[in-house]
């Protein structure tokens, strides 16, 4: 059972690390020789990256560049291209309408290109990539997903697409990272360490927890810890009454009970009676506990030795009995007084 318990925890530290992971790169995975982790994605390395994409235009002999600087500002000479992933950027697509409809040329790849649509539309890729003609220029819209290093790692058609429209539409061709230079980036000593020395601290992180769980079964057990005792209505009553017993005074207090327990019964039935009519009363009126009613009657009219040995239990009889007369009693009050209450 505790093996069981293990595994089940350890498989949820990998399913929860690789939720963390998915969203956060906590371990991000390197495929080049550059840094895996650079937010321009032109350089970046890893599968989120475009360094595939970048490097293979270089090679083929386009004119392919990294540009700062923001393209609104200039004139519409060359094609810019602008990638998004999933990081926030300050880069907005109506800013940039005026520019092209000057005869400015511009291709935005993003994962929210489906929120985008133009009227004159020129050609398209599956619906993943759309090529518009906006007044003197021309916008090409697509998902960057199309030419990031993982994908091209395995199907090749949708950046084919975006080849013959960048070789359509001319050179030079500026990756634009201006968008991000805006945003920033906050040092980070984690983002920089090299990918097996992550993993190594996830190990230690794993250990870490592993042995903490291990040590909180051994230490820190729960005690069980013995509940509050539910003292008796009257147990002081009783005490005083063992006391009695001992000092063999026990009839002072029987006599104290019985004699309450006839002023009880009689103010129940409206009348005085004695206890040879105790029982026809008790079941004339259809009283509770008359089993314990016809002891106590047939102690008291034996009054033999029985009595006194069994004085302090006759007792707990009298005043379990004389508790069930008094609450009897204030029922009916206040079932009468709310009979009273309605018929007015």
């Amino acid at each position: 059972m505790k093996k069981n318990k293990s595994v089940i925890i350890f498989l949820i530290l990998i399913v929860t690390f690789i939720i963390i992971n998915h969203y956060f790169d906590v371990l991000d995975k390197d495929i080049g020789r550059n840094s895996q982790n650079n937010e321009s994605l032109p350089i970046n390395t890893s599968y989120k990256g475009v360094s595939i994409f970048y490097d293979t235009l270089k090679k083929i002999g386009y004119d392919v560049r990294i540009d700062g600087q923001n393209f609104l500002e200039k004139s519409n000479q060359g094609i810019y291209v602008v990638t998004t992933y999933k990081e926030s950027t300050n880069f907005d697509l109506k800013e940039a309408e005026d520019w092209i409809k000057n005869g400015g040329k511009l291709v935005y790849l993003t994962e929210h290109y489906h929120q985008y649509h133009y009227p004159d539309l020129l050609e398209k890729y599956e619906e993943r990539a759309f090529l518009y003609s906006l007044g003197k220029g021309k916008l090409l819209i697509g998902d960057i997903h199309l030419i990031t290093n993982e994908t091209l790692l395995k199907d090749k058609e949708g950046s084919l697409f975006i080849l013959e429209v960048l070789d359509g539409l001319g050179e030079p061709i500026y990756f634009n990272e201006y968008h991000r230079l805006l945003v920033g980036e906050m040092p980070s000593l984690y983002k920089h360490i090299p990918f097996y020395i992550k993993v190594i601290l996830f190990q230690l992180l794993i250990f870490i927890v592993s042995y903490i769980l291990y040590l909180g079964k051994r230490f820190g057990k729960v005690e069980r810890i013995m509940g509050e005792i539910e003292r008796d209505e009257n147990e002081y009553l009783y005490a005083a009454a063992n006391l009695y017993e001992k000092a063999e005074s026990i009839d002072i207090v029987y006599d104290a009970f019985y004699s309450k327990l006839q002023i009880e019964l009689n103010k129940t039935i409206k009348t005085a009676t004695n206890s040879n009519r105790w029982i026809d009363l008790w079941q004339k009126h259809n009283l509770p506990l008359k089993e314990k009613a016809a002891r106590l009657f047939h102690d008291e009219k034996e009054n033999s030795n029985k009595r006194k040995k069994e004085s302090l239990n006759r007792i707990k009889d009298m005043d379990e009995l004389i508790q069930m007369l008094e609450k009897r009693r204030e029922a009916h009050w206040k079932l009468l007084k709310k009979k009273n209450l309605s018929e007015e």
